[in-house]
């Protein structure tokens, strides 16, 4: 067989492969968004009973027992402190790893503690270590150290990665010039790690959001949106819950579609500046 046509039906069977796996990963949530808008008198399977927005204005109309409205801010905003947090620590720790120092095999493994440790295990650990310490637990604090725990290593590796692909004569041109070491951050570093850095977030944020089984154990009383959700499948399953999968999977596509953007304006801003 000749190469071109080997190399082309490679092409095509990895390209089908892959195919298939999104299709795979993907059916559960479009099965989730048809059912979203099922009618009033809908059911959670096949085939639909009418097709209607009810469960979307219940959702937003919910009573107290059901009003997923007020875990759904509480997980937006320990998310969204989590990404920033993970961020400054991750762009921290993989700046100090460009060194060499004494221990840095032990620092770059105990910075990874929190991606091998199983998460109800971190959890319900963390949860007896603040009993004993008298700290009562909330989703503000307790949860948030947590979360922060979690998404780090995910933080610090992305980060690892960027700065493993930056070339360190960049600065030290900077730095010849006369350029002071956050000058020349502020002015060289950060627009090339900027990238990574915005994956970094979007990895706390995602992380944070979703996380059930850490943030069993150390919410406290005011549970996220994946807690409130998992107590409504003890009670009734219905419509309403595919109404919040698909409205956060919908706040999920428009953020990384505005950084896709945000990436293709910035290239084509640097395309069009002069050299």
């Amino acid at each position: 067989m000749h190469w071109k046509t080997r190399s082309r039906l490679t092409g095509w069977l990895l390209g089908t492969v892959t195919i298939g796996f999104l299709l795979f990963q993907w059916a559960p949530m479009f099965t989730m968004f048809t059912l979203s808008f099922s009618g009033e008198n809908g059911g959670t399977t096949f085939p639909m009973n009418g097709v209607s927005l009810h469960w979307y204005r219940n959702l937003w109309e919910a009573d107290l027992f059901d009003d997923f409205k007020p875990p759904m801010l509480r997980s937006f905003l320990l998310a969204l402190a989590c990404s920033a947090t993970t961020v400054v620590l991750s762009v921290c720790a993989a700046q100090a790893m460009r060194g060499r120092f004494r221990g840095n095999g032990l620092y770059f493994y105990l910075l990874l503690l929190g991606l091998m440790a199983p998460g109800i295990l971190v959890g319900f650990g963390f949860a007896i270590l603040t009993r004993l310490l008298g700290i009562e637990g909330a989703w503000n604090t307790t949860a948030y150290v947590v979360h922060v725990s979690w998404a780090l290593p995910f933080g610090f590796l992305t980060m690892l990665a960027v700065f493993n692909r930056f070339d360190p004569k960049l600065e030290e041109a900077a730095l010849t010039l006369g350029a002071t070491r956050l000058t020349a951050f502020r002015r060289i570093t950060w627009p090339l790690i900027l990238p990574g850095v915005i994956g970094t977030a979007l990895f706390g944020f995602s992380l944070s959001y979703d996380e059930y089984a850490r943030t069993l154990f150390t919410s406290g009383s005011d549970g996220t949106l994946p807690l409130a959700v998992m107590a409504q499948l003890d009670r009734q399953l219905t419509p309403e819950l595919y109404a919040i999968g698909t409205a956060t999977t919908a706040m999920s596509l428009i953020v990384i579609s505005l950084c896709a953007i945000g990436f293709w304006l910035r290239a084509r801003a640097l395309r069009g500046s002069p050299t």
